[in-house]
């Protein structure tokens, strides 16, 4: 085998590993992307429909079972188990040959009645069949054009191949403003080019992906914004009724509901969040925690030095902690303990059972976990998460005779 066909061959490789490293990894992200956001979307419709006391319309798009109603043959069994544990649960399924995104959640635990939502992935499916087929284009084009290269220019390809196999890996890695750079005007130049144009158009590509991603995510926070309205009318028509059992539990559905809608639209907003959204003010944290728990657990143990002066925002840093004060308190078992440190850090520890397996996926949203640590909308931690990362801090969860969070944030003495 002649050195200009190995090199040839070498270059065709090297733009096939590009073009197919970069491709895996465009295509698999923006999958996920697509299959994550079409179950928050399906999730967030089902837990506003399972909350709805009355539907008198027809919605080919819902399906109720249990109770009076019969089983769906179209709803997975796998899907329905997990509904029936009490969690709102998303599955992607083949329905008569259409592709759909189910979510479901619990009507009633008495009755047994579960309510499903059909979000149809095929819109989806599509522009995935779109990027397969730009991709495969691309890969061709930069694989005969890399052989076309080495060929002509054999005795020149030495060192552009090293340049060219790192810009592969740096591509692979997610570096997609890698390029050659290449100057002058022969083959050699020609292939660096190529290959930026390749690394240039998947950029674009990709930003393309992310700015459909940000209409995804106005779509959500739009939803959460027109259900606001309603569900404050409610909570104040709701205000008005008698104390009979039936208000009581509507006022507390009422609640419930807008609690929801509210914790919606404050991780969308955590997502948007600028640097110069986030105060910097000083503060004493001894002064702020002492509050926060004899408002949400005055019998928890405190302990903390005589004042931490510290500047961050206090907002952001006292619903960090009442978040934790209040999973704390719904979720485990006295005594509940608070410490705050003389670095700024604050723990909450609880001594109920713990995480436990729920720990590798505490702070995701709708992440909800079983037995005792169960109930919830599955946002708190996940708010908690988000503000903390607005702070440029962490939130340490673990095990430890019970659940322990402990938030650490970069505050700057005063």
């Amino acid at each position: 085998m002649s050195l200009r066909f190995r090199l040839a061959l070498a270059i065709a490789s090297v733009a096939a590993l590009v073009t197919a490293g970069v491709g895996l990894v465009v295509f698999d992200r923006e999958r996920s992307d697509r299959i994550d956001r079409a179950r928050l979307s399906a999730t967030i419709i089902v837990l506003a429909e399972a909350r709805i006391e009355n539907r008198s319309a027809f919605r080919p798009d819902l399906v109720i079972e249990g109770g009076d109603a019969p089983d769906d043959p179209r709803i997975p069994d796998e899907l329905r188990e997990r509904v029936a544990d009490g969690r709102p649960a998303t599955v992607l399924a083949d329905v008569d040959g259409e592709t759909f995104v189910i979510a479901g959640t619990l009507l009633s635990r008495e009755t047994g009645e579960r309510i499903y939502h059909f979000r149809s992935f095929e819109s989806e499916e599509d522009a995935l069949n779109g990027l397969r087929l730009t991709l495969v284009r691309v890969g061709i084009a930069a694989t005969l054009l890399g052989g076309l290269m080495g060929v002509l220019v054999a005795n020149l390809l030495a060192r552009p191949i090293v340049r060219s196999a790192a810009l592969a890996r740096r591509l692979a890695a997610g570096d997609l403003d890698a390029r050659l750079n290449l100057r002058g005007s022969d083959e050699v130049a020609e292939l660096g080019r190529a290959l930026d144009d390749m690394a240039a158009a998947l950029g674009t590509k990709i930003r393309e992906l992310d700015e459909a991603a940000a209409r995804e995510q106005r779509f959500s926070a739009d939803v959460a914004h027109e259900l606001r309205t309603p569900i404050t009318g409610i909570v104040a028509a709701s205000s008005l009724l008698d104390d009979s059992p039936a208000a009581t539990m509507v006022r507390q559905r009422a609640r419930t509901m807008a609690s929801l809608v509210e914790d919606l639209l404050e991780v969308m907003r955590l997502e948007s969040v600028r640097p110069d959204d986030v105060r910097q003010d000083a503060f004493d944290l001894v002064r702020l925690v002492v509050d926060v728990v004899a408002q949400r657990a005055p019998d928890a143990r405190l302990e903390a030095p005589a004042h931490v002066p510290v500047v961050s925002d206090p907002r952001r840093v006292e619903r960090i902690v009442a978040n934790l004060l209040d999973n704390a308190v719904r979720h485990g078992r006295p005594p509940i303990e608070v410490t705050v440190g003389e670095d700024g850090s604050v723990t909450v520890r609880d001594h109920g059972p713990g995480f436990g397996d729920f720990l590798e996926r505490a702070g995701d949203r709708f992440a909800m976990a079983d037995g005792a640590r169960s109930g919830g909308t599955g946002l708190g931690l996940a708010i908690t998460r988000g503000q903390a990362t607005v702070l440029g801090g962490e939130l340490d969860l673990r095990d430890d005779d019970g659940a322990v969070a402990t938030l650490r944030l970069p505050v700057t003495q005063s």
